[in-house]
Order: structure tokens, then C-alpha cells, then sequence
């Protein structure tokens, strides 16, 4: 077999030496009994090694425990060969977990933290919870990348905007992963990709109903044949959030997307959407963040085309455009920005802001010579937001960024894989930086790895932090005041060293997936009092609030997966995330993640075509940036309940029971207001009907 490239980019320069990756100690200052289960587990699976190693990849392994992936370095590998670790979840696993979002899936996966400051905005974190919008994960759907160009580049809104039942697969890479795709991928890469328009022909209909408001009804139609096929979905969903939160939500979604061979060589992806949604935000008694309504309507056009020039060499040539408004004004009093005049006075508080983003991207891969492979390109990106009250201008504002990656892989001797990438960036507002990757993969047998490596990401600061100058104002026109100040600051940057291990042992259907890790982040980027603004009372020209790098910390943990299938019909996965954070600035230790954090899943089926999934997860205490309040330990228990069944003309139907936090409420996200109040928005116990019909 050939080896085969991917649809999806890495980089170029000075890479670091092993011998520098060799002198940190992932699992050094960790608790004992972390430690212990880390060298026990190596020890114990290296012991079960083979000596020989598999030379070639079939169709069947793509289906069988260790699948061929796309994500980390953007050649099509094993997870036996890929500069690091992942988690993929397939069609067959999103199809019984019945997820209404992606962030619900991500629980699957190791070292993810699920949570939202309200039930309207769900966010995923790997590892850390340092802010609540997700801005130091890259989120990719078919390859565009959905942050919002708005704000602080939150991902949440893009993750909501995909619906699960549009999914063939989730690739997340966990670890820093800037060498393949850049600023953004400082913790990792979510690489959501679609259903193929071939994959999805006929008509679907679906509906949830539930507690809390919960209204979901989901139409797709695909038609066409082979070589030109086409699918188009449009889907609404509505609930109430979460308990004691102001966070109703109706989202609206319309997606269409096409795929054509014009030729045996070439495949032409065309791709358009839309989206409304409609939420709560805010806080009861806050008047700088009061209860009020946010509407956010968002557009996409996206093309690729790939032209395969021989059974190892293809060029790849893609370009998207986004588009989003978010429409949040409010009148509130101006007491909280005038240091104590009166509250009779009145401002107006508009969050509200227009943001564009233009990309387009060549990628080239080949295959070197017989243990040799490549993959280069180049980009281009130009990002621009538009908000009088964000910046104070009537213009917008933005930045232009061009780009080369580049990645090779090496194969020595069938024991060994090296992986080496680079990405250069020149971004008009921070400057040039390069993300490099190094990473070894030895080969204890036929499916065990082993993996040393060691990455230096980066992130981009956003729009606001760079350009902010936040005004507010009375009806009458006068200034009010001024809240967020951005400026000269740098970009955050993380250096991480892991040691890895993937043991696949295919007899007893059991794979074992187990990373150690140490991440240093210099320049963490946050936000400070204004220490002028106290001393200058009345005054509505000093900002209350600055963008600043504040501080570093380093973080590290342990975290494995266990899959197993000790039967027909049965899957279990077990896994969990052990980490201990230190910030350099002690006042900062309020901020800690959970120390630990566990998940077993249990995908069942049962007689008569029933199938069972059933969750439990639990993680220890942890609090949220932006916040001082602990949230206390959770225990939450998902079961899901479905019977599909074939009707005549080939028709199929299904109709399941959801039943989320079983077990009882879960406090989600704490808020402390003015005056000692404090807020837990909870998610209550969720129950819902489901009936799809399918033709």
C-alpha cells in the first residue's frame, strides 16, 4: 500500500535539540501516587512489547482500535507515528451519545475541562480553566477555524455552530500543536470534520423535547451521486440554560455543502453556512454586566480542492470567509464607572461588534524517497473587527498574517519515527515568531509506542487586548467612562516536553493511551485594575480596566485512556487527568484546575437492538480565571437509552431517552458581584425524548 496524504498545515527553522528535551521530567512534581502509576504503567506495557514493526497501513486499520488520523502534523498517520497524543471520536460513538453539542463529546476526552459561565456559552478547556470562551484551543471544521473575530477570540460560539449529526469524526490533538497550524493551537487542536455529501443521502428528520425549554428539531437532505453530491441541513435548538443563570438560548443553523470529482485526480469541496443565535447574558444586580438579551448572526463560504499528481504527491488549495455581527446593548446606571455619581445617571453599555475574516492556503506533500515525507505550504490571513465602543473608532480594525509551515517524517529503522516541524508567522501587530516541534516515536513492537518531544507554541493576542480602548457613553453623547484599555503587550508563550505511550493490544481488544507532561506559559495575558483609576475619581478619561502579561506558571500532569471491548457489543473507555499548577505570582494560586479528574463511559448493546450509554464523570475542585470562587468537587451521571429500528421502503427510525446529571443538580460556574453576593449557576437534572426518522 501506498502511503496516503491528508486534506488538512506545519512550518520551518532552528529546531530544538534532544538533548535540551531531555533534561525536564514531565512527571517531576507530582504526587507520589501519580508517579508511581506512571512508571508502573510503563514499565508493565513495555514488558507485553513484540519486537517487530508493522510496516504498512490497511483499509482495516483504519477501522480497528488505532485509527490513521489527519490532525497532527497534516500527513495522513498511524497514532502509532504522530508527534503526539490524540483522542479521536467517530461516527458510531457521536451517534449513540446523542450529544447536542460538541463540547457534551468532549468530555471523552482526556484532560478537558466542560463548563461555561452560563449553560448559553459551553466552553472546552484542556487543562487549565484560564478564561471562559476557549481562546487558547484551535478549532478547526473541514479545516477553517472558527474563533470569533469580536471579542478575545473565543471558540464557543463556532464549536455550538456545528451540529453533531453533521460529524464523520473528531480529531483532537492533545498538546501544544503551533509547528502545524500556528498562533492559536498554543494547547491543542479540535479538528471537527463533516460528513462527506456522498455519506448523507436521503432525508433525516429529528426531534428533542425535554425539561428547562429544551426544543431541538434537526431536517437534512442529501442528493446527487458519486461524483457530485450534495447535502443541506438546517436545525434549531432551544433550552433555559442553567439554574439561577439569565441564559436562555434559541440557535438557528443552516449548513449546505457539496462534493464534487470533476476528474479521477481532482475532489472540489464546497461549503456555505449560517447561523442566528439568541441568548441571555448577564448577571442579576451587576450594572457593568446587567441581564439583557445578545443576538449574533454569523455567515461562512469555504472551498478546497485537491489534485492528487501521483500515488504520493498532492497539492492542496483552500480559502474561507466568515462573517459575524453581534448586536448586545443595554442602559443601565453609570454609578459603577463614575466612581459614585449619581445613579439616577444613565449609560449606555454596547458590547455589540462586526468581525471579518479572509483565509486562504497552499499545501504541498510527497513522499522524499522510500523512509522520507513532507509537507509544506503557505498562507494568508487578514482579520479585521469593527465596534466604536471596543475601540473608540469608527473604522475598523485588524491585521493582516502570512505564513509557511513545514514538516517532515523521518523513518530511520522500523524502530524509530522522527517528526520535525516548523511555523513562521509575520502577524502586522505582534511581529515574526516561529512554533518549532521535535518529537522521537520508538517502536516497541508492532503497536507500542513510545514518544519523546518537545514544543514551543505561541498565541496571538486578539483584537482587543492589541487595540481595545473601550468607551462608554450617556444618551446625551457624553463620555461616561472607559472600560477596557489593550496595548504593548506580548505574546503568550508555552514550551512543552512529554513523554507518551500507545500500546495496542489487539487480542483482548485494548488500547492504552498515556501522556506525562510538563507546560511552562510565559507572558500569561489577563487583566489588571487600573491602578490610576482609584486616584482619579470623576474622572471619565482613565480606563478602569488594562490588558497586561501578568505572570507565568508552569503546569504538570499525568493524564491515560483506556479503551477497551471485552465483548460483542460492549465498549468501555476509562481515563483521567492528574496535574498540579504553579503560578510564579503566589497571589494567583486561587486559579488551579482540578487536580484530578475521571471519566468512564459505557457504550452497551442489548437484546433486541437496544442500545445503552451511560457516563460517569467526577473531578475534583477547581476555579475558573475571572473569578476568586472555588467551585467544589462534581459527580455527574449520563445515561442514554435508544431503539432503532428498520420500517418498510428502507426506512429507519429511532427514538431514545436522554438523561443528563442523574445524580443530581451540578454547580457549574460561581459569581461573586459587588456587595458579597454569590451566584451558582447550576446545571439542573435534564431529561429528553428523542425520535429521528431517516429515508
Amino acid at each position: 500500500m501506498t502511503d496516503e496524504w491528508t486534506d488538512a498545515g506545519s512550518c520551518q527553522g532552528e529546531l530544538p535539540s534532544t538533548r535540551r528535551a531531555s533534561t525536564v521530567i514531565p512527571g517531576r512534581g507530582l504526587p507520589a501516587a501519580a508517579r508511581l502509576q506512571l512508571a508502573a504503567a510503563l514499565a508493565l506495557l513495555a514488558a507485553g512489547a513484540s519486537p517487530a514493526r508493522a510496516q504498512s497501513l490497511t483499509e482495516a486499520d483504519y477501522l480497528s482500535e488505532v485509527p490513521v488520523v489527519l490532525t497532527a502534523s497534516r500527513l495522513r498517520q498511524s497514532l502509532h507515528d504522530v508527534p503526539g497524543s490524540m483522542t479521536v471520536i467517530d461516527r458510531d460513538q457521536i451517534r449513540r451519545w446523542g450529544a447536542r453539542d460538541v463540547t457534551e463529546l468532549l468530555r471523552l476526552v482526556p484532560g478537558y475541562l466542560i463548563g461555561g459561565i452560563n449553560g448559553a456559552n459551553p466552553v472546552a478547556a484542556y487543562h487549565l480553566p484560564l478564561d471562559e470562551f476557549g481562546i487558547r484551543n484551535l478549532v478547526l471544521v473541514d479545516g477553517r477555524s472558527v474563533y470569533s473575530s469580536t471579542f478575545l477570540g473565543d471558540t464557543h460560539y463556532g464549536m455550538m455552530e456545528v451540529s453533531p449529526d453533521d460529524i464523520e469524526r473528531i480529531e483532537v490533538m492533545r498538546g501544544a500543536n503551533a509547528a502545524a497550524y500556528g498562533a492559536n493551537a498554543m494547547f491543542g487542536v479540535i479538528n471537527i470534520v463533516t460528513r462527506h455529501a456522498s455519506d448523507a443521502q436521503g432525508s433525516e428528520v429529528a426531534v428533542n423535547l425535554g425539561n428547562d425549554g429544551l426544543r431541538d428539531v434537526r431536517v437534512s437532505h442529501g442528493w446527487g451521486e458519486e461524483q457530485r453530491a450534495y447535502r443541506l441541513s438546517a436545525s434549531s435548538k432551544a433550552d433555559h440554560g442553567y439554574a439561577n443563570a439569565f441564559d436562555d438560548r434559541r440557535l438557528r443553523l443552516l449548513d449546505w455543502r457539496a462534493d464534487i470529482r470533476p476528474s479521477g485526480d481532482d475532489d472540489l469541496m464546497l461549503k456555505a453556512g449560517a447561523s442566528d443565535l439568541l441568548t441571555g447574558r448577564g448577571l442579576a444586580g451587576n450594572a457593568g454586566d446587567p441581564e439583557r438579551n445578545l443576538e449574533r448572526r454569523a455567515w461562512y463560504l469555504q472551498g478546497r480542492w485537491q489534485r492528487q499528481l501521483s500515488a504520493d504527491e498532492q497539492w492542496q488549495l483552500s480559502a474561507d470567509l466568515s462573517d459575524e455581527q453581534i448586536t448586545d446593548v443595554s442602559l443601565v446606571p453609570c454609578a459603577f464607572l463614575r466612581n459614585g455619581r449619581p445613579a439616577i445617571d444613565r449609560c449606555i453599555l454596547d458590547y455589540g461588534a462586526k468581525g471579518r475574516r479572509a483565509n486562504l492556503e497552499f499545501q504541498h506533500s510527497d513522499s522524499l524517497g522510500r523512509d522520507l515525507r513532507a509537507v509544506w505550504g503557505l498562507g494568508w490571513k487578514q482579520e479585521q473587527a469593527e465596534s466604536l465602543p471596543y475601540y473608540n473608532t469608527p473604522d475598523s480594525v485588524g491585521y493582516r498574517e502570512t505564513r509557511a509551515f513545514g514538516h517532515l517524517e523521518w523513518r530511520p529503522t522500523e524502530r524509530w519515527t522522527a517528526n520535525a516541524g516548523l511555523f513562521a508567522g509575520q502577524h502586522s501587530r505582534v511581529g515574526d515568531y516561529l512554533a518549532p516541534r521535535l518529537m522521537l516515536n520508538h517502536h516497541l513492537g508492532p503497536d507500542q509506542t513510545l514518544r519523546f518531544g518537545i514544543n514551543r507554541s505561541v498565541r496571538s493576542n486578539s483584537l482587543l487586548e492589541l487595540a481595545g480602548d473601550m468607551h462608554y457613553y450617556t444618551p446625551a453623547g457624553e463620555l461616561a467612562g472607559r472600560g477596557y484599555l489593550g496595548g504593548n503587550i506580548r505574546p503568550e508563550e508555552l514550551l512543552s516536553h512529554e513523554i507518551s505511550y500507545l500500546g495496542s493490544f489487539r487480542p483482548w481488544h485494548l488500547t492504552v493511551d498515556l501522556r506525562a507532561y510538563r507546560e511552562h506559559v510565559s507572558d500569561w495575558v489577563g487583566v489588571i485594575t487600573n491602578p490610576n483609576y482609584a486616584a482619579n475619581k470623576g474622572n471619565p478619561n482613565i480606563p478602569r480596566q488594562l490588558f497586561d502579561n501578568l505572570a507565568s506558571f508552569t503546569l504538570r500532569g499525568i493524564e491515560y485512556q483506556l479503551n477497551w471491548s471485552p465483548g460483542s457489543g460492549t465498549q468501555l473507555q476509562w481515563q483521567q487527568n492528574f496535574s498540579q499548577l504553579d503560578w510564579s505570582d503566589p497571589a494567583r494560586n486561587t486559579n488551579q484546575p482540578p487536580s484530578r479528574a475521571s471519566t468512564l463511559a459505557w457504550l452497551q448493546s442489548l437484546p433486541r437492538g437496544i442500545d445503552l450509554a451511560l457516563m460517569w464523570h467526577e473531578r475534583e475542585a477547581m476555579s475558573w480565571a475571572g473569578t476568586a470562587q472555588t467551585l467544589p468537587s462534581s459527580r455527574r451521571l449520563d445515561l442514554r437509552l435508544a431503539h432503532p429500528w428498520r420500517l418498510e421502503g428502507g426506512r429507519k427510525a429511532e427514538v431514545a431517552l436522554t438523561l443528563q446529571a442523574l445524580n443530581g443538580d451540578q454547580t457549574e460556574f460561581h459569581s461573586s458581584l459587588t456587595g458579597g453576593r454569590l451566584y451558582q449557576y447550576q446545571f439542573e437534572r435534564r431529561a429528553f425524548l428523542t425520535l429521528k426518522l431517516e429515508h
